[in-house]
Parts: structure tokens; sequence; C-alpha cells
């Protein structure tokens, strides 16, 4: 140790050419060369001497049997292989020294050590101001090297860092991988690593996500491993269970709670917590309730076989952002249920008829009446929870099942309290070929396939023809002399009331039907808090039906009305008017037929208008009282579902045949236009004046009339 000396470099005599700050500083050189070796061989003497009686070879033990012997050769390529024996054993100078007066006091140099491990879960190991409790885990001067990592952390935590070993952390970490946690990633560092009970731990349930989330919510590290979800984290705040730690409720499940501890496992393994199969059986350590319910199901007897596409708890609840049933943004909200939880595999067609399923459940859901109320926002309505169960969901076929056929009447009756003991039901989820209705509700569908696109185009066509050839002529040529009264105030009002309540049915009615429309988003809207659009609907209903039967006391019971419906009759001649005005549409003939009071145009739309409104107060009384006819009329199913189809096939053509043959007579005739005014003064233009007397006579039979066949105001005295 003394011949350090030999290896300073040698400073060469250059004469006159050294500068004056060289020839001050050759002396020092030369008293510094003097001194290393002396200094050196001071501690070379001092070490041969403490050899003396603690080389490895004497075997030297103190009086309570430890061992006090040293081997110079593994201290000196240890970490405090510079220093030499006195540095630390200050005391061994004396000649005569003990283990007290001779003990080393690590404190010396790593007081910041000791005062970390005051408050940390090792201070358990001892005083940390003693040397013992440092020699318990770095060793004594004979360990080349103090032992780091697991290793270290092995000596008491052997369990935990075999788990670790196991682990996706700790496999990637034996193969190189820099970027993986080790023991001081997660709990800090050795000396200030708090127990996980404490709110300051990095492992505590507080802290946990954070500590966790400086790796998996690291874009960086998401982008390079191709992790499932980028940030766990946030979304796990957003959630139940982070919302109740967040609030103080530490049974809540964080991350380990879930992914285990130290034994974490890639959810490919099917020792994983979070593997498909053990899913339900790590949330039901807190669920044990739940657990047993769906470890019954047909989902949970199927995930236990092995069939990994059956539903588990996150398939329907999401991994980390598991929101309450009741927030509106969680997939198993009542609202969200056949959208997002159930559709996510019974609509997949693919999956279905890989297990040979059927296929239709949630279309025929979302045609059905509760699809539709479920679409516009109707919080109350039946989705696929409130007829299958929640987590109890069986087989139809098994008797524990809330959709088998014995228990049909108990499930349905829960939202249609006075269904009665005679209730009953057909098939629910049914392919069109076999839908409640059967081949009458088919012909339905057929017959208004073809009446629907058949006649609104030849209204359509019929009413071109005659724009064509108004629009040649002047738009200009209107009568604006008062005409004669077509109208009385009883009349128009009576259409007043038709009017107000045929728009406000068609838009509540096609609101329901599709409620993504941006003119049934206010309906949609409202239907959250209160069933406004049903109700509308239902008052308009109610409305129209009145002035209806109204309408029917009038014509029977005032002359005039007797006279309106006699001359509203239709016969052959009409049908001759008809041909005739389309010839003279065409250009065949040189002037238009001699109209009575009502022509052709006028006694079609009107009996269209009678049985329109016929079919569809009666379907609509039928759809408003479906709790009775399900208690009292027998295969129920059936009426209502071809009551529904009438109903809506009904209305799209009443809609199209107001919009193409009605509003063309009334708005978009060149003659009128912008609009016909008679619906509010009653009166008619004189080119529309058909008559002149009781009997109807003409003024003139032979004048062409110059209106068309719409001219006369067709919806006088009509509710």
């Amino acid at each position: 140790m003394g011949t350090h000396a030999r290896d300073l470099p040698r400073a060469p005599f250059r004469g006159a050419k050294r500068t004056g700050r060289r020839r001050i500083g050759a002396p020092v050189l030369f008293l510094f060369c003097l001194l290393v070796p002396l200094i050196a061989g001071a501690h070379a003497q001092q070490a041969s001497d403490c050899l003396m009686c603690h080389s490895a070879s004497t075997g030297l033990k103190n009086s309570a049997g430890k061992d006090i012997t040293i081997n110079p050769a593994v201290h000196m390529k240890g970490p405090h292989g510079s220093l030499g024996c006195t540095d630390c054993h200050a005391g061994a100078t004396a000649q005569t020294h003990n283990a007290a007066s001779a003990s080393a006091s690590c404190v010396t140099c790593h007081a910041d050590a000791a005062k970390d491990m005051v408050t940390g879960a090792h201070a358990a190991l001892g005083n940390p101001a003693s040397s013992a409790t440092c020699i318990s885990c770095h060793g004594t001067g004979n360990v080349a090297k103090a032992v780091a990592g697991t290793q270290l952390c092995a000596t008491c935590h052997a369990t935990e860092v075999e788990q670790y070993k196991a682990s996706i952390h700790g496999r990637a970490f034996d193969h190189g991988n820099g970027d993986v946690p080790t023991c001081q990633s997660c709990h800090g560092s050795a000396h200030a690593a708090l127990p996980s009970s404490d709110p300051l731990s990095p492992v505590s349930k507080q802290r946990l996500p954070d500590t966790c989330g400086s790796c998996h919510s690291n874009p960086q590290l998401a982008a390079k491993y191709m992790f499932a979800e980028v940030r766990p984290v946030d979304a796990w705040r957003q959630s139940v269970h982070g919302r109740a730690i967040q609030q103080g409720n530490m049974n809540a499940a964080s991350c380990n709670d879930c992914h285990g501890t130290h034994d974490i496992l890639p959810v490919s393994d099917p020792r994983s917590k979070i593997w498909k199969q053990n899913v339900a059986a790590t949330c039901g350590r807190c669920h044990a309730a739940v657990y047993n319910t769906y470890a019954q199901s047909i989902h949970g007897q199927a995930v236990a076989r092995g069939v990994l596409q059956a539903a588990t708890c996150i398939d329907c609840h999401s991994e980390h952002r598991i929101l309450a049933p009741g927030n509106p943004g969680s997939p198993v909200y009542m609202a969200n249920v056949a959208q997002e939880a159930c559709s996510r595999c019974h609509a997949d067609t693919q999956l279905m008829a890989g297990f040979a399923l059927p296929q239709d459940r949630v279309p025929t859901y979302e045609d059905s009446y509760h699809g539709l109320a479920a679409r516009e926002g109707r919080q109350t309505v039946a989705n696929c929870a409130s007829c299958h169960g929640v987590h109890n969901i069986y087989p139809s076929s098994d008797p524990r099942s809330t959709v088998n056929r014995a228990n049909l009447s108990k499930t349905c009756g829960q939202c249609h309290s006075d269904a009665g003991r005679r209730f009953a039901i057909g098939p629910v989820h049914a392919l069109p070929a076999a839908t409640p209705g059967g081949r009458v509700l088919d012909f339905v569908k057929i017959f208004y396939f073809i009446v629907i696109p058949v006649t609104v185009g030849l209204m359509f066509l019929h009413n071109l023809l005659d724009w064509r050839r108004k629009a040649r002529g002047s738009l200009a040529h209107y009568r604006q002399a008062g005409g004669q009264l077509r109208m009385t105030l009883n009349e128009r009002v009576q259409h007043a009331v038709l009017l107000v309540s045929f728009i406000v049915l068609v838009i509540t009615g096609f609101a329901l039907k599709y409620p993504h429309s941006l003119w049934a988003a206010p309906f949609v809207h409202w239907e959250h808090h209160v069933p406004v659009r049903g109700w509308i609907h239902r008052v308009a209903g109610v409305l129209l039906i009145g002035a209806s039967v109204y309408h029917i006391v009038y014509l029977s019971a005032k002359k005039s009305g007797r006279r309106w419906l006699r001359d509203m009759i239709p016969d052959l001649r009409d049908a001759k008017e008809a041909v005739q005005t389309v010839e003279y549409n065409l250009g065949r003939r040189d002037r238009l037929p001699v109209y009575r009071r009502f022509n052709y145009a006028e006694k079609a739309e009107y009996w269209a208008l009678v049985w329109g409104t016929v079919v569809m107060a009666i379907t609509g009384v039928l759809l408003w009282l479906n709790d009775w006819i399900l208690a009292n009329l027998p295969h129920p199913a059936s009426i209502l579902d071809i009551s529904t189809a009438v109903h809506f096939y009904e209305a799209i053509l009443a809609t199209a045949a107001i919009v193409v043959w009605h509003f063309y007579a009334v708005l978009f005739d060149p003659e009128i236009y912008p609009v016909k005014w008679t619906f509010l003064t009653g009166r008619a233009p004189e080119h529309e004046v058909r008559e002149t007397s009781a009997e109807g006579s003409l003024e003139d039979p032979a004048r062409p009339v110059p209106g068309h066949p719409h001219g006369q105001d067709q919806s006088q005295g009509q509710g």
C-alpha cells in the first residue's frame, strides 16, 4: 500500500526554460512525493497491525461468539475498499481496545439513510443508528459487493420476491428489459420505504394508481408495448371504485385487488386474476352475492366450460371505467343495455352463427314497441335486463328463467300490472316469417308495400302533368275579387281542428320511429324526464276522433251537411271527368270538363280521409289499450303487432297523400300559389265557383271551368 509514489509522474528538469511558477511548484511537488509514501505506508502498517489479530486465519470471535475477522482481498474489492481500518474503527488506534471502544458507526457517513429509516417500514429491523441494523441487509466487510435489487429484498421477503420473479414484470426484467419496475420502482428507496397502510406510501390504496400509472398511463410506453388501454388510470378514476377511494372508502378496488400485487400475470395466462375464466371470481371477492348468481347463469356456466366468447363482468361493465348502473354513461344504464351491453355479442351475427344462436334478437327488439320507446329516450320502458334478468340469466327452457313461459306473466306484470291471470304472449323475438300475426301480418306488409308506391306515384304523376300545363300560363291570373262563400265558419273550424291534430300526430308519431332525427330531438330530450311525446300524441288522437264524431253529427243533423254528403258521393261521371282532365293536361282536349260542386279529386281525397281516420283511430286505440288486450284477448301479441304495422304504414300513406295531393291543391298549384286562403276566409276565387243555386246548377254549363279539379277546397266540412 506504500508503493503509490512509484507511480507518480516525474517532472523533467529543463533549466533556464522553466517559468517562475514552475520553479515555485517544484519544491511542493518534491514534498508531496515524499509524504505520499509515508501516508500510504502508515495505512499499510495500520492494516497489517489490525490483521495480526483480525485476519481470517485467526478465527477471532468476540464474547458473543460473533466472527470479527476480515478478508482484506475481499474488502479491497468492496465499496469501502478505499478506506482504512481506523476510518471506521477510530477506537481501534488504542493499543488496548474492546468491542465497545472499537465499534464502527455507519451513521458517521450515512446519516441521511438513518434519518429515512426512522419513519420507514424498515425501522422494525432495529435501531437505525446501530451498525448492526445496517449489516443485517448490507453485510460486513467480507462481502465483496453489497447485495442490491430483488436479491437484497429476498433476505426478508422471499415469498414476495419469488412471486415477482414469476410475474410478467420479473420475467421481463430477467430478459434485460430496463423499462419494467423493480421493488424500488413501486416501494421507493429501501431506507424510506413506507408500509402500504401509510397514505403517503406509493403502494397505498390512494397512491397506487399513480404508481402504476407512471408506466401504464405513459403514452410512449403504451405505444412501445401496445397496451390494450392507453390511459387506464384516468378511466379508473371516473369509476365507482376510483371515486369511492377518493371519498375515503379503502375497501373499494384498486389496481392490486384485480391484477395482483407481486404476482401480476399477463391476461393471457390462465393463472392470472384477470384471465377470462377468473374475472368473475376476482370481482366476487367483493361482490360475492352477485358472483354466486352469475356462476349459475348461462353466461357463467359457459365461461366455466371454456367458452371464452361468453360474457363475464368486464364485457358488460367494462374494465377500468366501471360506472354505477344509474349513471347515464354506464353500458348497463337502463337506456344503454340493449344498444351497448347486450348488443356487443347478440348483434354480432358471426358470433351468433358460430354458436347456432338466433341472430335477430337485437333488431327485433329495436323494432318492437319497447325498442322504439327506448330509442326515443323513455327511461322506464323494458330493456333486455328487464325481461331476461341481470346476472341471473338462464335459458328460456330453464324453470328459473324469467322468460320461461310459466314465468312470463310475473315478468311482464312488473310493468303491465293489470295484465291479470289471463296474460299470454306469443314469441317476442322472432324472424319475420314467424312474427306474431303470421300470414295476416305478412299480407298487411305486402299490401302496403305495393299500395304506397303505386298510390303516391300516380298522385305525383297526375299533379306533375297538371303543374306542367299551368306553369306555361301566367302565375298572376288570380281572382282578386271576392268569391262565393264556400265554407261556413263551422266548417272552417272543423278544418282547422283536422289540420292541427293531423300535423301534431304526424310529428309526434314519427318521432317515436325516428328519434334520432333533428326534428325529433326536442321530444327525445323531454322524454328523459316526462313522457311528453306520448301524451301529446294521444291528446291529438282524441282530438281527431272527437272532431270526426262531430263531423258525422254535422252531416246528419244539418240540412247543409246532408246536402254536402249527398254531393260528395262518387259516381261514373267522376271517372269520366278524371279521364278527360288527364287528356286535357296532355293536350288532347281543348278544354276541361264541366265539374259539379265536388269533382273527382275532392271526392277521392275526402273518402281517403274517412278511411284513413277510421283505420288510424281503431289501431291507435288498440295500441293504447295494450294492457287490456294482453289480459283479455286471445293472441294478444299478434293483435298488437298487426295493429302496429297497420298504424305505421297507414301513417306513411296518409302523410304522403297530404304532402303530394292536398298540399299541391292548396299550396303549390300555380293558379293559387302561394296559398289558397279559403281555409281562413271561407270564400273561393271566382274561377273555382261551380254552383249558383241549392240544386247545384251551373252559371254556364257550356263554359270551360279554368280551375283544376283540385280547385274546390276539398277539406271543407271535414272534421
